[in-house]
């Protein structure tokens, strides 16, 4: 007995020696990359749409190294506004080894719209370099830099999907072709398009190519290479698909001006040359929003009062003086929906 317990603590003793050799051996220590020291030309910005071509700033940083093993380190910048501490940041890859990036004031300008801030305002903003090893997923962060900016308007740049059809001569680069914009990047799609005549087809592609199409496939469904989509008479539609689960929707639409300055719902008026609905009407104090069809089923309101008009209605424009106006409105670029408001 005492024999054989003595060869099975030999064999432990053996495989224990074994495995801390092998330790020893291939030991790699795992350590956080040194962090990158970051600094901006400049920080404070008043963007106009005349200097769009000149540059803004340029940031640069210095390498994170010291990793521990060999590393290919792959740099990125975080954008947010102040106060925020990140939790919401836009980030912009830069790539493996890359120490600077110069911004003009279009691109700079881009993102600012982008992450949904109003124009004509001042934003205080906070701007990082991230350094990560994406193998591992090892990341560290340098410190932040301020960043006060007033941007001017653009329209935000989606991923979109496009609507080649009989409306528009079923041609990718007649101006008239439509598109749906995933204002969520979520692959559901949304936007707007007029068709002149009754009975008109049309599909949907990935890309300005026939390359990936989607059609009817009956019932609500969206089919790959399907049959020719049709809205049923002339009008002005609302058309969504969504690539998740491959069904699509159209809804005739007319507009109205709805809330407590309009009273009932004032009707607008579509302008096929302008591609606007617009109204003069006459609104008491007090705020109103835009809604299909009399109902708030398909709404449009301004959520943060910056003449860019979000879905729902709880984002009310404000009338402080009671009077006439001029309302126009313009859906014709999918997810950037836009309206005036001109006192009379």
């Amino acid at each position: 007995m005492n024999a054989g317990l003595n060869k099975i603590l030999i064999i432990c003793l053996c495989m224990a020696g074994f495995f801390a050799c092998k330790k020893e051996g291939s030991f790699t220590q795992v350590k956080t990359g040194t962090k990158p020291a970051f600094s901006a030309t400049d920080s404070v910005f008043a963007f106009t749409s005349a200097d769009a071509a000149k540059t803004a700033v340029t940031y640069s940083w210095t390498a994170s190294e010291d990793w521990g093993y060999k590393a290919v380190v792959n740099y990125s910048l975080q954008i947010d506004e102040k106060g925020n501490g990140f939790t919401r940041a836009t980030e912009v890859s830069i790539g493996a080894g890359t120490l600077k990036k110069e911004y003009t004031v279009a691109a700079l300008n881009q993102i600012v719209n982008n992450m949904g801030l109003a124009a004509g305002r001042q934003h205080e903003l906070v701007i990082r370099v991230k350094a990560a090893v994406d193998t591992v997923g090892d990341e560290i962060f340098s410190d932040s830099i301020s960043l006060t900016v007033t941007p001017y308007y653009v329209p935000k740049v989606y991923n979109s999907v496009y609507l080649p059809g009989g409306y528009e001569g079923w041609s990718f680069d007649d101006p008239r072709l439509g598109s749906l914009a995933s204002v969520n990047n979520d692959k559901t799609y949304e936007g707007y398009v007029y068709f002149p005549d009754a009975n008109t087809e049309f599909k949907v592609t990935t890309a300005k190519s026939w390359d990936v199409n989607y059609g009817d496939g009956g019932g609500g469904a969206l089919s790959s290479g399907g049959g020719n989509m049709k809205a049923a008479a002339a009008g002005y539609y609302r058309i969504t698909a969504n690539l998740n689960t491959l069904t699509w929707t159209i809804t005739a639409t007319t507009w109205s001006i709805a809330g407590s300055a309009a009273g009932t719902d004032k009707a607008m008026t579509y302008n096929s040359t302008t591609g606007e609905w617009s109204a003069t009407v006459s609104l008491a104090a007090g705020s109103f929003y835009f809604r299909a069809n009399n109902a708030d089923a398909i709404a449009l309101s301004d959520d943060d009062n910056n003449g860019v008009l979000t879905a729902g209605s709880a984002g009310t424009i404000s009338i402080t003086t009671a009077g006439t106006y001029t309302v126009t409105m313009n859906l014709g670029n999918a997810g950037n929906y836009v309206y005036t408001l001109t006192a009379l």
